[in-house]
């Protein structure tokens, strides 16, 4: 048995920031997931003959190499190197999930979909697969066929919690795009619950609260995370929001001086030197 490769960060670099969308504009900002995938594991037939097992061995190899150019950018090559992994063993889901993803992050849906379509054939009910299926219809502003992506994973009661937590997080984020009036909070309240290690998570958690007016609590969560080694410039951004709001200025420099020396090139620096605070 070949050991699994895991491809997402779960963040978007994530494999090419698939998750980028769950965490930089806060609830909204690209799940290019988002996610995210899970791992790449084993094709879905246990190898038997020596060929089978030679097979499954390309397979895994290449799949691995498409993974690696994916997460640099190189979506031509890691699409060949899915290719490959395919020829070499048709039935392998992973492929055709990882094939997905690229599509996703050239914003080739007919494909994307077709992909995706064809994992769940080989693996029916498959709540991983299911949520890539949302998240696709949710970029394609699809969104009630998303939610009911979303909903048939999160109904499986074989998934990880960890799994679970990230589709809460993207049916939130569709929900939120889709200018619904369902309770986006209690959805990131949830999934925080599963998964409180999870940035993306905690920064749309904090993101939530704030918008909702409860500013002394998306504090604690805001500096919980930017007290940490997970802080990113979205969170840092938020920070400033929080603490202007809550009228402390001298907070507000020191989270400023951190954006500043760790994100120089970011959209949040760059809204900072604008003060574009209530945008």
């Amino acid at each position: 048995m070949h050991t699994p490769i895991r491809i997402s960060p779960p963040a978007l670099a994530m494999v090419r920031r698939w998750h980028r969308a769950l965490g930089a504009g806060v609830l909204l900002a690209a799940l290019a997931g988002c996610a995210a995938t899970g791992a790449v594991s084993n094709p879905g037939q246990e190898p038997g003959s020596a060929s089978e097992d030679e097979a499954h061995r390309l397979a895994h190899t290449r799949l691995q190499l498409g993974a690696m150019h994916f997460s640099e950018g190189r979506n031509e090559i890691a699409l060949g190197e899915v290719a490959r992994a395919l020829q070499a063993y048709p039935g392998y889901v992973d492929a055709y999930n990882l094939q997905g993803w690229i599509y996703l992050a050239e914003r080739d849906y007919l494909k994307a979909d077709a992909s995706f379509d064809r994992a769940l054939g080989l693996r029916p009910g498959d709540p991983d697969i299911r949520y890539n299926q949302g998240w696709s219809q949710c970029q394609q502003k699809k969104f009630d066929m998303a939610q009911l992506h979303f909903d048939a994973a999160l109904a499986a009661t074989r998934f990880a919690d960890q799994g679970r937590a990230r589709t809460l997080l993207a049916k939130a984020v569709c929900l939120r795009e889709a200018d619904s009036r369902a309770d986006t909070l209690t959805l990131l309240a949830q999934a925080y619950e599963l998964d409180p290690g999870n940035p993306t998570i905690e920064l749309n958690y904090a993101q939530a609260l704030f918008d909702r007016g409860e500013a002394r609590k998306a504090r604690f969560y805001a500096q919980r995370l930017n007290n940490s080694d997970r802080a990113s410039a979205a969170s840092l951004w938020l920070g400033m929001k929080i603490e202007r709001q809550q009228g402390d200025a001298i907070a507000v420099r020191q989270l400023a001086d951190q954006l500043i020396q760790r994100f120089p090139t970011s959209k949040e620096r760059e809204k900072f030197d604008r003060g574009a605070f209530d945008e």
